[in-house]
C-alpha cells in the first residue's frame, strides 16, 4: 500500500495567521495617530493667547489656533448657523462660534472642551474640530 506524503500545515498557518495579526494591528495604530482619530486634529497647534487675542483679534485673522476650555454659556443657536459660545480658557471668556456641522454634538455648560478655531474675517472664533477634555 502506497502512502501519502503529508506535510504539516499547521506551524506555517500559525505563523502567517499571527504576522497577519501583527500588521493590521500596525496599521490601525498608525491610521489612528495619523489619521483623524485621537488627537489628530489638534497635531501641532499652538495653543490661543486669550490675552492677546482679546487685545488685538484683527492681528491674528487667518491663523488656526487651539482653545482649551470649560464652556460657560449658549448664547445663541440657529439652525442652518450653528451656535455661539461663551468659554472659559485661560481665566478670560471668549467667544466661539460653533458651525452647524457640529449640530450633533452634545455640548452643555460646565463641560470642558478642546476646540481648534480659525481666526476669521472680525476676529471671530469658527470651530473646525473639537473634542471632550
Amino acid at each position: 500500500m502506497a502512502r501519502r506524503n503529508r506535510q504539516s500545515k499547521g506551524p506555517s498557518l500559525v505563523l502567517g495567521l499571527v504576522v497577519l495579526v501583527l500588521l493590521l494591528g500596525a496599521g490601525f495604530a498608525v491610521f489612528k495617530f495619523l489619521g483623524s482619530g485621537g488627537n489628530g486634529d489638534f497635531h501641532g497647534l499652538t495653543s490661543l493667547n486669550v490675552s492677546e487675542y482679546l487685545e488685538n483679534s484683527k492681528s491674528l485673522q487667518g491663523n488656526v489656533y487651539k482653545v482649551e476650555g470649560r464652556v460657560e454659556d449658549q448664547l445663541g443657536w440657529s439652525g442652518p448657523h450653528g451656535r455661539v459660545l461663551v468659554v472659559v480658557s485661560q481665566g478670560e471668556p471668549v467667544g466661539v462660534k460653533v458651525p452647524a456641522g457640529f449640530s450633533d454634538q452634545n455640548i452643555q455648560a460646565g463641560q470642558s472642551f478642546a476646540f481648534k478655531v480659525r481666526v476669521v474675517e472680525g476676529g471671530i472664533l469658527l470651530v473646525e474640530a473639537l473634542e471632550k477634555a
